[in-house]
This record gives structure tokens, C-alpha cells and sequence, in this order.
């Protein structure tokens, strides 16, 4: 028996069938394991999905081979064969791992008796156990026990109950494994790796379970069964269950074994029949469910006899193949905090938030999202290249926080509960979090001393509060709740070590209103933005053409009905717009209830409320917007304060020109150089608006230039690349900063 050196060389295997749309994610998860030296095997079965492209998107990275048959046992096999790793890990095609999994599975092999170490599983909620101990018997039959259960106990060759690791988080040592012939191929699906750990224990090895080692399974519905996890087909595993019972049990008692296939045969019919009485499937489903029972049972019973007395598996000798390391490039670890988060919310930190998060998964670094959930439980997923944390406020727990940075209980709940999963995501090795400004989401991290924190800039309390007549019409509110967040604001301005601006003007603004310095500590980054073209290019040339072609003029504002967006100026646009009828105007972004009717009523334009040339559109869905976008023309943005001002750049990413006013970070953005054009906030800002409408409605040669101008501008500046390297590049000099400090403390 061989001793493991304590990072000895790991095989992570990857069987797959027909799970295209969960493979990639698998794949990339393993991007995130802190572990030295591990080669990644992907075995395909016959899938007919998108499989065989995912891994072919890994290129020389992974070990890919092939698999004929829909037979896991054999798929297993196939990945042992190609294994070069001291150890061999086995995941499924919907899970991800802890970044610690590989080393806390390492520790247990430096036991030269150890023959094979499982971990802890949890679900597709992210937050509860799947499994975590498992005890099986001879007949296949898994019993529940308590993680104090001490496995090691149950060690021994002949052992009636011995530690069965769940496929998905098991790992054996590689000379073990191949020493009993791998895995046994009648084990098409279920019982696989429940014999293998049978055999490796009545060989003398010893099995225990590592309870750090963490798995998070999705359990997607498979060819076996569906997403409600109810059996499509009950006939590979009811020919491993019976040749299970009759390989392993009926060797010392056939009577019981044959008790025990009849027990199974009842409860397994028992519970076809309990779905089919409520509802879950139709009664030609349990039908044939029932038959594949009968039939597998016997198909079992008769593989067990022809097999005899064989006790290893179906491994076919082969010589040691070469290690192919997995790369692992340096990267660093990073959470982002937002309430908001698509596709529950397209606010505007909530949209910013995803597509920093996709910039810089595609980058290559470890990302996670830490947002609100939106029902009442939480959940922990991995998808997309990136971890989603779904949490609740935790008020129980907020006092503290409420008394340290005077700031209300609301906040406090959340910035509580974001402070407890940063703590448990250390292990993950998180480097740095970044957070809004708004609502002052993560406050309670400025104090982290093992964490880098940085405050992305967005509009602030002090900021909207011009703009938001309901707090100063609610002195109490104002006084407990709005002055207390603006005051907490100003204090973390003063002692946040690095700020994340969009614009000069959002720094501007902030150095004003609070009488604070931070120009020097915030870095300006402009937004980026997904390129709708992608998809719609054909789409874009069409609208280009009809509108040339003599095609109304579409112009679209879009954002909420609120004066901070200046829809009172948008409105007044469509009004004095109503003489054109070659013009139309589509509003996006809020519901037309009774309060807003009544705003256009009491601003005398009510006429557009009946014109069939101004659409009232609602909120929309985001492939909703984007359409939108290319089916515009020109896009009117008349807000009176946008710390940046991300529908410009969306429109301007569909090619389309934007008339702003000179606000904020907006400036920056609509400049006549970008093929857009603003102007300063004024009484009769919305004729300047409507003059110039018209006159791109006359020029419609020149709006068309201008578009291409946006689009541009887009290409060369707001791209989420573009946006992802420039916020990598603040982090790096985030972490050279708190680096340099500790430097200095330990000096």
C-alpha cells in the first residue's frame, strides 16, 4: 500500500449524458479548486444535446473521451482508464465543488489504509445537505445515520454495513480502485460506486468520509428521471438493485435475498401506484414503470447467475497514461454585493452588478453575487461561471450594526447578513468585496481586516433627495431613516480606502454635497454594456433601412415616470411633438397607472394619452428592451441626475444616437462627438429637445451618421470587456493598497 504525499496528484472525473446545458458550468467550477496539481476527464455518453460542443469549447484543457453506451459503470471505467492522478475524485455534470474539496479529500490518503474518502453533499438549494453520511448493507439498502456516525468502525472485510460514498462527492485511491477491476458494467445506473466501496472493504481497504469536502448538487433531471425527480424509466436501476441483492446478498442467504427483491419489487409498485393516485404521472406512465420493475428484477437475477462467482470489475488493464495537468491561472476571488440582481430586478446597480460579473468570470476570475431572495428561503447556486448567493436580511442579528454605524435597522439586517456570508466565504479564499454606495449594502466590511473592500459610486441618498418630494414630506422619515444614511455615507466617503467611479461627475457631485476629498481614491471606470447586436444585426439594418425609406421616426425615452428622470420633459416633448406626423414617441420603463395620467393631465398633455403615435409600453423583460432599442431610432434621456447613465450607452450599443441633458455623468457620455448631443437643464430645454428631433426628422442622412457615431463610441469605450479589464485594474491597485499598508504595520 502506498502513502499519498500530502498534495499527491488528483483525477477529477466528469460522466456526462445529455446535460449540455449544466456541463459547462461543472467544467468551469473546477477553474476554482485550490489544489496544486489535478487533471481534469470528461467521458460522454451517446449524448445527442450540445455535449460533445461544450467540452470541445475546453479544447487540450480536460481529457475528453467517449462512451458508446448510456452505462455509467462503463463511462466510469472509461475515465479510471485515462486517469493518471494518485487519487481519482468522481463528480456529476450538475455539480460544482468547494475550492477546498480536492485538499480536504488529500488529507485522509496520507493513511496508507485508506482505500477511499467521500465528502458531504449539499442540494440544489445550496443550503441543505443531500447527503452527508451514508450507511448501505449487503442488499443495497441505504440507512441514514447522524454526521457523528463513525464509519471507521464498520471497516472490516464480510462487514454487514459498511460507508457507501455518493457518486457525486467520491474519491478513491487509484491503485485501490484499479486493484478490484473498477467498477462493474451491469451497473448501467444506480448501486456503481455502493459496489465498489462493498468490494474495496472486503479487500481490506478502509472507507471514511471527510465532512469538509463540499459538493453543491444541482440534481437536474437526467434520462432517468425528470426535474420533478419522478422515474422516467424504472429498468437500469431495478436490474443493478436486484443483481446487487443476489451478487452480494444472495451468496450468504438466498432466502433473504429473495425477501428482500419481493420487499423492494412492493415498495417500489406501492409507489407508482401513490403517484399515479395524486396526479404526479398518468396511469399509462405507471404501467410502464411497473413493467421495467418486473423485467429489470429479472434481468438482474439472471446477470448475477451468469457472472458466477466474479469478484472484480470490468476495468481492462492499460498502461499508465500521461497527467495533463488542469491549467490554473492566477486569479483572484471576488464578491459583489446588490440587493437587486437579474433576472428578479433590471435596476440599474442590479444589471451594472451582472455584467461586471460576467466581464470578469469571462476573464477568468472566481466571482460571487451576494443578493436578496427573492421568496423565503435562501439558496446557493453556481451558474453562469459564477456563485449566486440568495439571502435574507438578518434582523436578529442587526443590533450591533445598527449602534456601531448609526444607520437603520433595514439596512443594517442586510449589511448583517452579507457580513456573516463573506465570513463563510473566506474559505473560499474571497480576496476582495465590492458593494454600492446605495443603501450602504456592506458597511460592516470596511472593518473586515481580511478583506479588501472597495464602494462602487452610484447615485447617493444626498443625491436623490431633491428629487424625492415624499421625504421631505415625511419630516420623521427624513429625520430617522434618509439624514441618518446620509450621514453614515459621508462617514464611509471619509474612510473608504478605494472608491469605483463611472464618471468625473459622479466624484464631483460627491465632493460637493458631502465636503469631502476622494478624487484621489476613485479611480474612474465608465460602464460597459452587453452588445445587443449580436443577435439583432439584421434587425438594426432593417429599422436603418425603413427609416430612410421614409418609415416614422421612432423616438423612445426610457426609464421611470419620476421628475429625477425627467419624464415631466419627455412628456412636454410628446406633446409638442403631436403636430408631426411623420414622429412617434414609445415610453418604457413604468406603468401608466391613474397617479402618472394624472401628471400628464395636470401638465396640459393630456392629448398624447390618446394619440395612436405615443405607446405606452410598461416595463419590459430585457431582450424586450433591447428590441426596443434597435427598433428606435433616437432615444430622448432627459434625466436630471444619472451618476453615469446606462440607457445611453445601451442605445448608443444598438447604434442609436441619444439627446440628454448635461447631468451628471451623462455629460460625458451624449457628447456630439459620441453622435449624440445634451444640453443644461432650463425652462424650455424640452423645445431644444423637440427642434432637434425635428431636424434629424428632416436630415435623416445625418441621424443615420449619428447612429454610427454611437455605435462607435460603444465599440471603443462601453463594451463590458472594456469595463471588465478597467475594474480589474482597480482591484489590483485595491490589493497592492492594503498589501503596502499591512507592510507598513508590520514595519
Amino acid at each position: 500500500m502506498n502513502v499519498l504525499q500530502p498534495f499527491a496528484s488528483a483525477s477529477v472525473i466528469i460522466n456526462t449524458y445529455n446535460r449540455g446545458k449544466y456541463l459547462n458550468d461543472a467544467i468551469a467550477a473546477l477553474r476554482g479548486l485550490d489544489y496544486p496539481e489535478f487533471e481534469v476527464i470528461v467521458v460522454n455518453g451517446p449524448s445527442t444535446d450540445d455535449s460533445a460542443d461544450v467540452i470541445a469549447g475546453w479544447g487540450d484543457a480536460i481529457k475528453a473521451l467517449d462512451c458508446a453506451d448510456a452505462n455509467l459503470s462503463m463511462s466510469r471505467n472509461i475515465g479510471v482508464a485515462a486517469a493518471a492522478g494518485d487519487f481519482i475524485c468522481f463528480m456529476d455534470d450538475d455539480a460544482a465543488p468547494h475550492p477546498q474539496w480536492l485538499r480536504r479529500l488529500a488529507i485522509s490518503y496520507r493513511d496508507p489504509e485508506i482505500g477511499g474518502v467521500g465528502g458531504y453533499t449539499l442540494d440544489n438549494t445550496g443550503v441543505r445537505w443531500q447527503v452527508r453520511k451514508t450507511v448501505c448493507d449487503r442488499y443495497g439498502n441505504a440507512h441514514n445515520v447522524t454526521a457523528f456516525f463513525d464509519e471507521r468502525t464498520l471497516n472490516r472485510p464480510g462487514t454487514p454495513f459498511y460507508p457507501s460514498l455518493l457518486g457525486t462527492n467520491s474519491s478513491f485511491r487509484a491503485s485501490a480502485l484499479k486493484a478490484i477491476g473498477g467498477f462493474d458494467e451491469t451497473f448501467a445506473y444506480l448501486l456503481d460506486e455502493t459496489d465498489v466501496c462493498l468490494r474495496l472493504i472486503d479487500a481490506g481497504w478502509k472507507l471514511v468520509y471527510e465532512p469538509t469536502a463540499l459538493i453543491y448538487h444541482q440534481f437536474a433531471e437526467s434520462h432517468i428521471r425528470s426535474n420533478e425527480k419522478v422515474a422516467r424509466t424504472l429498468l437500469p436501476s431495478a436490474v443493478s438493485k436486484s443483481y446487487f441483492i443476489m451478487r452480494h446478498g444472495g451468496r450468504a442467504n438466498i432466502e433473504k435475498a429473495a425477501a428482500e427483491i419481493e420487499r423492494y419489487r412492493k415498495e417500489i409498485s406501492d409507489a407508482n401506484r401513490w403517484l399515479a393516485e395524486n396526479g404526479k404521472i398518468s396511469e399509462r406512465h405507471r404501467f410502464s414503470l411497473d413493467e421495467d420493475l418486473v423485467q429489470g428484477i429479472a434481468d438482474g437475477q439472471r446477470l448475477a447467475s451468469s457472472r458466477g462467482h466474479k469478484v472484480d470489475g470490468d476495468l481492462a488493464p492499460a498502461p499508465a497514461p500521461p497527467f495533463h495537468a488542469f491549467p490554473q491561472p492566477h486569479v483572484r476571488r471576488i464578491a459583489l454585493v446588490s440587493q437587486g440582481f437579474p433576472p428578479a430586478s433590471e435596476s440599474g446597480i442590479a444589471r451594472w452588478t451582472a455584467m461586471v460579473a460576467a466581464g470578469l468570470v469571462a476573464r477568468g476570475h472566481h466571482v460571487h453575487v451576494l443578493t436578496k431572495a427573492e421568496g423565503e428561503h435562501e439558496t446557493v447556486v453556481f451558474r453562469d461561471g459564477q456563485w449566486v448567493h440568495a439571502l435574507l436580511p438578518d434582523h436578529e442579528n442587526a443590533a450591533p450594526n445598527v449602534e456601531a454605524y448609526a444607520i437603520p435597522g433595514n439596512l443594517a439586517a442586510w449589511g448583517t447578513r452579507v457580513w456573516r456570508e463573506v465570513q463563510y466565504l473566506k474559505s473560499f479564499g474571497l480576496e476582495i468585496v465590492s458593494f454600492p454606495i446605495w443603501d450602504l449594502e456592506g458597511l460592516p466590511l470596511i472593518d473586515d481586516p481580511d478583506i479588501r473592500t472597495l464602494v462602487s459610486l452610484h447615485t447617493t441618498y444626498a443625491m436623490a433627495l431633491p428629487f424625492k418630494p415624499e421625504w421631505n414630506e415625511r419630516p420623521l422619515y427624513k429625520h430617522h431613516f434618509v439624514d441618518k444614511v446620509i450621514a453614515a455615507e459621508k462617514a464611509l466617503f471619509e474612510r473608504a480606502p478605494l472608491l469605483l467611479a463611472n464618471s468625473g461627475a459622479i466624484v464631483a457631485a460627491i465632493e460637493e454635497r458631502y465636503a469631502v476629498a476622494i478624487a484621489d481614491r476613485a479611480p474612474i471606470v465608465p460602464h460597459g454594456t452587453p452588445d445587443p447586436l449580436v443577435t439583432r444585426a439584421d434587425a438594426a439594418r432593417a429599422r436603418n433601412v425603413a427609416l430612410l425609406a421614409g418609415d416614422r421616426l421612432r423616438v423612445l425615452y426610457v426609464g421611470r415616470f419620476e421628475p429625477r428622470k425627467g419624464f415631466d420633459i419627455a412628456i412636454d416633448v410628446a406633446q409638442r411633438l403631436q403636430g408631426q406626423p411623420s414622429i412617434e414617441m414609445h415610453f418604457i420603463g413604468d406603468v401608466l397607472d391613474a397617479v402618472h395620467r394624472d401628471m400628464i393631465q395636470q401638465a396640459g398633455a393630456g392629448s398624447i394619452l390618446e394619440s395612436d403615435r405615443v405607446h405606452f409600453l410598461g416595463t419590459v423583460a430585457r431582450d424586450a428592451l433591447d428590441d426596443a432599442y434597435v427598433r428606435a431610432d433616437l432615444v430622448l434621456m432627459p434625466s436630471r441626475f444619472e451618476s453615469f447613465g446606462l440607457v445611453a450607452i445601451e442605445a448608443m450599443a444598438a447604434g442609436r444616437p441619444v439627446l440628454a441633458l448635461q447631468s451628471g455623468g451623462l455629460a460625458e457620455v451624449a457628447t456630439a462627438a459620441n453622435g449624440c448631443r445634451s444640453w443644461p437643464d432650463s425652462s424650455d430645454v424640452a423645445a431644444h429637445f423637440t427642434a432637434e428631433i425635428c431636424a434629424l426628422d428632416a436630415d435623416r442622412a445625418t441621424l443615420h451618421h449619428c447612429g454610427r457615431q454611437a455605435r462607435a463610441a460603444f465599440e471603443a469605450a462601453y463594451s463590458v470587456a472594456a469595463m471588465a479589464a478597467g475594474i480589474e485594474q482597480v482591484y489590483e491597485r485595491l490589493l497592492g493598497s492594503g498589501e503596502a499598508a499591512l507592510e507598513t504595520t508590520d514595519a
